[in-house]
């Protein structure tokens, strides 16, 4: 017979004491060894004896209390002298010996069987808290794609790989929150250079500060960036636009129409005629039959937004006749504030990437061409992870934008063909900026909520996968942030971030909360359905860091520099674009 494993059979002298109470997740032990006590550190592992021999409860310790008991008035102090002391913990999971069709121990969320009262309580400490944080994580790397972020943080081995189930990572979408400053880009990072590595990687990372440029030097990871003012004359293999047709018929009036205007119904009524003139008459030029039977004003077609213009323009100056001559029409200057509206929108240089578009962007195979770039999944002569810098887009229709890619990506995961469908995965850096609590959403972010909300709800089905990145976890939309199962939570000291993500944990994983604030910079606690055990982690550092580290200011002033480049600065504010070259103006 095969020898039980130690876990099973701990020395006496790591036992802390016996079951005084148990309800539904939480066990209360009873000790009056004090030196034991000193030992219980909070957020500790305890492993119990259950009714099954083969089996044992994982638990973390919550609270230690030392009281003055009276044994006369509490029956549960008999036998314990006048001061009890009491250690409350959270029911983890089982520990499952040898047996059963298994070969050797597992552990297992599942909390199958609770101990009796009377059960003896043992710590996880050095040697037998590292054999088990080893199975753990070996039984993690059993699974098809095992990932880390970093090791365990165990002070006897610090050396010990934190593994996660990288298929339940993804399947089940991913949160990463942290104050600025505590680790949130390297875990990013991190991540990603593992993504790269596999041999079909796909995923595309929103980067908002174009902080994730030092990514792109790895031999398996692509930049993209929204195209800028500089870009619109002379655009680069890297510059993308995304066309003003892409966009749906909310999405264009959001942008254009302006809702206080006593005539904006009308405005909107003839825009979607006129549209829809434009898209039949584009489908028609180029014999795209079965399509012009099936479009709708939101189907991605190319059209020349000149065309549309120039309908509605034709009304604002329609003269129809009456009994005595030509009389204004039904739309006569009704438009007089919606056209120069368009055209101020259309001529702004920070939006070139939607209307000052290139003849290729104008063509119905552009569409394929975006597809290529976003959605096309590495192999051995293409790179999988792709970055796409949004730094140039203005901040007022950031969330616009965002939704747009958002939007775009599910609706071809979608339609793709289920045999030969490539999970995806969106990495939603500064999602507090476009994700936002419906109440304070404005016209802009509401619609950018309404695909990452969708995605969230049913991406799982269509193999796209959210990896939600903030800072400021209670301004997160919480119908997206709900529907994240694993949480990475570096330091938070806000009492409404700590709040907003204990919301986010299980029932039995309270007191992680009161954890947060002391964490250290790199380090983060993981919990969910990818980490068999909530896990306090030390971050691994990135081949490629973001260019994302905290000023030192006291340091900086403190020393002789070199002076600032100001007229290089007022030269990259005047042209929009921010130009990282040396070179004089």
């Amino acid at each position: 017979m095969r020898e039980r494993p130690d876990l099973f059979n701990l020395r006496p002298n790591r036992r802390i004491g016996l079951v005084n109470k148990v309800d539904s997740c939480r066990v209360n032990v009873s000790t009056t060894d004090e030196r034991q006590l000193r030992r219980a550190n909070v957020n500790g592992y305890v492993i119990l004896h259950t009714a099954d021999a083969n089996a044992r409860l994982i638990g973390r310790i919550a609270r230690v209390v030392r009281f003055e008991a009276d044994p006369g008035k509490n029956e549960d102090a008999r036998g314990f002298g006048t001061v009890l002391n009491d250690v409350t913990i959270h029911a983890l999971g089982t520990l499952k010996g040898p047996g059963g069709g298994r070969e050797q121990a597992v552990f297992t969320r599942a909390v199958e069987s609770l101990p009796e009262i009377g059960a003896q309580c043992f710590l996880l400490l050095g040697e037998d808290l590292a054999q088990f944080v080893a199975l753990v994580a070996e039984g993690s790397a059993r699974h098809g794609a095992p990932l880390s972020l970093g090791t365990y943080a165990l002070a006897d081995e610090p050396e010990t790989e934190a593994w996660l189930d990288g298929n339940a990572f993804f399947q089940r979408h991913a949160l990463i929150v942290g104050s600025t400053g505590s680790g949130k880009s390297w875990a990013v990072a991190a991540l990603m250079e593992q993504v790269a590595e596999l041999a079909s990687a796909n995923a595309i990372l929103f980067d908002l500060h174009g902080e994730y440029e030092p990514l792109a030097k790895h031999p398996r990871v692509t930049r993209y960036r929204i195209a800028g003012p500089a870009d619109l004359e002379r655009p680069g293999d890297s510059a993308l636009f995304l066309p003003y047709w892409l966009l749906g018929y909310e999405d264009m009036l959001a942008l254009i129409l302006d809702r206080s205007d006593e005539n904006a119904p009308n405005q909107a009524m003839a825009f979607s005629q006129a549209v829809v003139h434009a898209k039949r008459a584009s489908l028609s030029a180029a014999g795209m039959a079965e399509e012009l039977d099936t479009f709708t004003i939101d189907s991605p077609v190319p059209y020349r937004l000149d065309d549309a213009v120039a309908e509605i323009a034709e009304l604002n100056e329609q003269k129809v006749p009456g009994k005595n001559g030509p009389v204004n029409g039904p739309f006569y200057g009704r438009f007089n504030r919606f056209l120069p509206r368009l055209d101020a929108k259309r001529s702004d240089r920070r939006l070139g990437f939607l209307f000052a578009l290139p003849e290729a962007a104008l063509s119905s195979s552009y569409l394929d061409v975006l597809a290529e770039k976003l959605m096309r999944a590495g192999s051995a002569e293409r790179a999988g992870v792709k970055i796409v810098d949004f730094s140039e887009v203005p901040s007022d229709i950031l969330p616009m934008v965002i939704g747009l890619t958002a939007r775009l990506v599910f609706q071809l995961q979608m339609w793709s063909d289920r045999r030969h469908r490539r999970p995806i995965a969106l990495i939603c850096e500064e999602a507090h900026l476009y994700l936002p609590h419906r109440a304070a959403a404005d016209a802009a972010e509401a619609r950018a909520l309404d695909p990452f909300g969708r995605i969230a709800k049913e991406g799982r089905k269509y193999g796209v996968s959210l990896l939600v990145v903030s800072q400021r976890p209670s301004e997160l939309n919480p119908a997206v942030a709900s529907q994240c199962h694993n949480v990475v939570a570096l330091r938070l000291a806000h009492s409404a971030d700590k709040s907003a993500v204990s919301r986010l944990l299980p029932e039995n994983q309270g007191g992680i909360e009161d954890l947060l604030a002391t964490l250290g910079v790199g380090e983060a606690v993981v919990v969910g359905d990818a980490c068999p055990l909530p896990s306090r982690i030390r971050l691994r550092e990135p081949a490629y860091a973001p260019e994302s580290p905290s000023v030192r200011f006291w340091d900086e002033w403190s020393r002789a520099a070199n002076e600032q480049n100001l007229a290089l600065t007022v030269r990259n504010l005047r042209r929009q674009t921010a130009s990282r070259a040396d070179a004089q103006a």
